[in-house]
């Protein structure tokens, strides 16, 4: 069982990836053993940096368009299942929901990385893109998770899935970063992590006195949602973007009035990401309790109500992965997901088991992160290729017999959707 991140505490609800801090409360679970709370992982941004390819750059917030954009076409088959190491089936479940986000997968299996990566003395990019290659070339088998994913935590512990997702994003994404000017912000929006699990908050606070605006941008790769008080997602949204009154002993300093004055603080979604990944806070950081109560989500998410001004597009998003956590607080339990394969078929995967499922279970599940993606983008790039290019197919066409980073990938079967 791993243990879930500490999510009851007041505090931000946008994780931005340059902070990412330990869990609080990582006890052991149900099969693992008492323990201190998780030490200081090592920083990502030691390893050393690899260059994204030049010709890659899918349009995102302010960027040219691209020379060889990355497919955003999913997986049209199911992989493999994840051998449990002892007690990791909290990196299992976020590696199957990474191994079936559609862009990542076309960019993993496009190779496009490990042909300029020169992997000194370790590329999480390059772990991801051996594994992905691996998972989705050998339907209907059980293989191991890369163990240098996982050397950050602890061994034969499980811990939270959430934390586990935004380490190894930060991690790849201080491997894309260039290592002559990684902190200009053009630099970090370019990214492969940014340009598909990035996206901006736009906060206003208007001083009721002056009635002046002051506002200002902040990054999100994910969003928090609380769900004490909301039955679906989209209330929980709602709430996350209701307007706030500021004063008493929470006045706004106002630049102007040069004094704390009442204001109204509003929080809306600036930029949206292209895939977009939504924790609800199921855990107490006090306590370690779990709110198991029920929240409804859809299929398709309409997020045109959460975002500064209206440009009149669509923005409506796709379902395609759920990560659930079962149990009853933060030191028990067992971590799983649900994902949907480009054949349109949801899967219930289970460590080292996969088994077909629909959409009535994917959606009745008490989620802990979910994963929706902007059905535009599906749209696009299915539109601009022939229909019988099979995503995964024709990648092992191309690949029938090779080594792949020191993977030898097997020869096509006639039914590669078979588990």
């Amino acid at each position: 069982m791993e243990t879930p991140s500490s999510h009851c505490r007041e505090e931000s609800q946008i994780h931005v990836f340059p902070n990412l801090k330990p869990c609080g409360s990582n006890t052991g679970g149900a099969e693992g053993h008492g323990g201190p709370t998780l030490p200081e992982k090592p920083s990502p941004s030691s390893h050393t940096p690899c260059d994204l390819p030049n010709g890659w750059a899918p349009a995102s917030i302010g960027l040219p368009p691209a020379k060889k954009p990355v497919s955003w076409r999913r997986p049209s088959v199911v992989g493999a299942g994840l051998q449990n190491l002892g007690n990791t089936c909290y990196a299992n479940a976020a590696l199957q929901c990474l191994t079936y986000t559609p862009p990542l997968a076309g960019y993993m299996l496009s190779q496009e990385h490990s042909r300029s990566c020169g992997r000194q003395p370790f590329c999480v990019l390059c772990a991801l893109q051996a594994h992905v290659t691996q998972a989705l070339c050998r339907p209907g088998d059980v293989i191991r998770p890369p163990p240098k994913l996982l050397a950050a935590f602890h061994t034969h512990r499980q811990e939270d899935a959430h934390e586990f997702l935004m380490f190894t994003l930060d991690a790849m994404q201080q491997a894309c970063l260039r290592e002559d000017k990684p902190s200009e912000p053009q630099a970090q929006d370019a990214t492969l992590i940014r340009q598909i699990f990035g996206g901006y908050w736009r906060s206003q606070i208007q001083c009721l006195h002056c009635q002046g605006v002051s506002s200002t941008l902040d990054p999100y790769l994910d969003i928090s949602l609380d769900i004490r008080a909301a039955q679906s997602v989209s209330q929980a949204l709602q709430h996350l973007v209701k307007p706030e009154q500021l004063d008493g002993e929470n006045a706004y300093r106002c630049s102007t009035c040069l004094d704390k004055v009442p204001a109204s603080k509003t929080l809306t979604l600036h930029t949206c990401s292209k895939v977009l990944m939504l924790v609800l806070k199921r855990f107490c950081h006090f306590t370690g309790s779990k709110l198991a109560k029920e929240v409804q989500y859809p299929e398709r998410l309409d997020m045109r109500r959460y975002v500064s001004g209206q440009n009149g597009g669509s923005l409506t998003y796709v379902l395609y992965a759920v990560l659930v956590h079962a149990g009853w607080n933060c030191h028990s339990g067992h971590y799983f997901c649900y994902i949907k394969a480009g054949n349109g078929q949801w899967y219930k995967m289970d460590d080292a088991k996969v088994t077909a499922s629909d959409a009535t279970s994917a959606l009745s599940q008490h989620a802990y992160v979910l994963f929706y993606i902007q059905k535009s983008e599906l749209e696009r790039d299915r539109g601009s290729e022939p229909a019988s290019d099979d995503f995964l197919g024709s990648r092992i066409e191309e690949q029938q017999g090779d080594r792949i980073d020191g993977i030898k990938v097997p020869k096509r079967s006639h039914d590669l959707g078979q588990v």
